[in-house]
């Protein structure tokens, strides 16, 4: 099958895509769509930008999330600002916002507006609630993660604990692009565009809705993690689902979801008068035995090398793995030899970030087009392209209308 491989186009190219968001939530579906091979023009106020240029993780939000756009500076207040958007609108396909709720709205320009002028504009819009009573609630990815109960079954008792990831904002903007995606699939045939929204909270409450439907089967709330390695081993009623420490010092986390795990196992790990025990013979009747089984298995990893291990367990077909850093993760095989790092180059050096997870066989390899860029650095072509003249766009700058800036980031480059 390899030689079907890049015989196609990106499957967005042609595409135009508007899109007016900061930090995460709106900046990750923009990539997506970019990377994906879409036109995105990233809209940033002339005076402040992105509010993830200058935060205090030395911009990486910002690196991270704004690759394949080009970059206009526009203020969306004042007339002159509106024609130019106008413009854009009556070329473009789809505007994306994770602006505050009703933002568009206040500014005249909501999608009610852009549909009298452009009726197959998709908008959409990522927000904290969907809607109902709070539809008009801002919310935060922390917010929705202890709102919609995601918080309560990751942590401890009476401390509920964030997932360490942007989850939540990334979550609700892929399932923002499957909208834009499917409306995109729609209009080829009724020729009319459509407004999305995509919900922080509603995706959060999505994601735990299996422990919702436990609750009410049962009657009771499930256990928060508390001090177990994990939560799903004793929800799903694995037998073998925690991590073990190995001869070296290192944690490997084992999983058996199978009986041929199980006797895989066995065999990897000698526990021969095991493997076809019927008192282990089916999943129900290791989780009853979960205690005693992790006590041998502990005894028996814990004079093997972690090395040595994964590669017995990676033959054997148990679902295993490490215990991985950020750092880690920069020089682990898999991502490496699977080219699954993209290079971002700034001023000074190169960074490593992640592709979209997912491959196409017959499309053209994920890249990096345009690199992350400084506000409106792409603000004469585009005007350009709009049929702006030399004399009008200089106009435009002069009134601080629009503006090209100089610098990526505002940041304290000495680590602040």
């Amino acid at each position: 099958m390899n030689e079907l491989k890049k015989t196609q186009e990106l499957p967005l190219k042609g595409v135009r895509v508007l899109e007016l968001s900061h930090i995460v939530a709106g900046p990750s579906a923009g990539l997506i769509l970019g990377d994906l091979g879409a036109d995105v023009v990233k809209i940033e106020h002339p005076d402040v930008g992105d509010t993830a240029r200058s935060n205090s993780s030395n911009g990486a939000t910002f690196l991270t999330y704004n690759r394949n756009k080009r970059y206009l500076a526009l203020d969306l207040r004042s007339g002159k600002g509106k024609e130019v958007f106008e413009r854009l609108v009556k070329r473009s396909d789809v505007v994306l916002d994770n602006f505050a709720p009703n933002a568009l709205n206040r500014l005249g320009l909501g999608y009610e507006w852009a549909s009298k002028i452009n009726p197959r504009i998709i908008y959409c819009s990522i927000k904290g609630f969907l809607p109902g009573p709070y539809s008009d609630r801002p919310l935060l990815d922390e917010l929705a993660q202890m709102a919609g109960g995601l918080a309560y079954l990751t942590g401890l008792k009476d401390q509920p604990m964030r997932a360490g990831a942007s989850i939540t904002d990334i979550g609700a903007a892929s399932y923002g692009v499957m909208g834009i995606l499917a409306a995109l699939y729609r209009r080829q045939i009724t020729g009319h565009g459509d407004y999305i929204e995509s919900g922080l909270y509603e995706t959060i409450v999505f994601w735990i809705s299996q422990y919702v439907t436990r609750a009410q089967l049962t009657g009771t709330n499930p256990p928060a993690r508390g001090s177990r390695s994990s939560g799903m081993g004793q929800a799903m009623g694995w037998g073998v689902y925690q991590l073990f420490p190995t001869l070296d010092g290192r944690k490997i986390f084992i999983a058996v979801t199978a009986n041929r795990h199980w006797k895989a196992l066995c065999e990897v790990l000698g526990l021969l008068d095991w493997r076809d025990a019927a008192e282990f013979g089916s999943n129900k009747k290791r989780a009853s035995e979960k205690v005693r089984i992790a006590e041998r298995i502990t005894e028996v990893v814990q004079l093997r090398g972690f090395d040595e291990l994964s590669d017995c367990l990676y033959k054997s077909g148990v679902p295993f793995a490490p215990v991985n850093t950020p750092l880690d993760l920069l020089e682990e095989k898999h991502l490496k030899e699977g080219e699954r790092w993209m290079p971002v180059r700034i001023p000074g050096r190169d960074l490593k970030v992640s592709k979209i997870p997912f491959a196409m066989l017959t499309t053209e390899d994920f890249s990096v087009r345009q690199n992350p860029a400084p506000i409106g650095e792409h603000t004469d072509s585009i005007l350009d392209e709009l049929g702006y003249s030399d004399r009008e766009i200089e106009a435009l700058k002069a009134s601080n209308v629009v503006l090209k800036g100089s610098e990526i980031l505002d940041v304290d480059k000495t680590g602040g």
